[in-house]
């Protein structure tokens, strides 16, 4: 499977994991938010009600947001760049950065790769640069080696 494919593969299911972690704790605060009419309440109950209701409106809203950003990144292109956009894949010297969506650090036969989304700050820094070009960020230097 050539890199760009793995790499995207791993994001996805990066992605998909954390998604699925965000749905089970949006059930759990769904259920801790339906109380027992039958069973005896105080106040501090209705109060815990709410905080589990306000809790699992915040993840449904983080989930279908997370959802949304997750079918963005599998409509861009995949072929065809020549410079820093949405869909690349950048090879630098150091870090490399799969534009579009942004994850935690992950290793791939021993490199260092991030999903990064076009609001992040480095992106502005990125976006354009071409094979062979010096980008600063924060006082690190970035070679891009390669735009796949």
């Amino acid at each position: 499977m050539p890199l760009k494919e793995e790499i995207r593969s791993q994001i996805i299911e990066i992605q998909k994991q954390e998604l699925k972690g965000l749905q089970q704790m949006l059930k759990t605060y769904s259920e801790a938010a339906d109380l027992d009419e039958e069973s005896t309440l105080d106040p501090e109950d209705f109060s815990q009600q709410n905080q589990n209701f306000e809790s699992a409106d915040n993840l449904a809203k983080r989930i279908t947001n997370m959802k949304q950003t997750l079918d963005s990144f599998l409509n861009l292109p995949v072929e065809g760049f020549k410079k820093v956009e949405p869909g690349a894949l950048v090879l630098t010297g150091s870090l490399n950065f799969y534009i579009g969506i942004s994850t935690k650090q992950f290793q791939h036969e021993k490199k260092t790769y991030f999903g990064l989304n076009t609001d992040a700050p480095i992106y502005k820094a990125l976006a354009g640069a071409k094979p062979g070009d010096d980008v600063v960020f924060n006082g690190q230097e970035y070679k891009v080696l390669e735009i796949l």
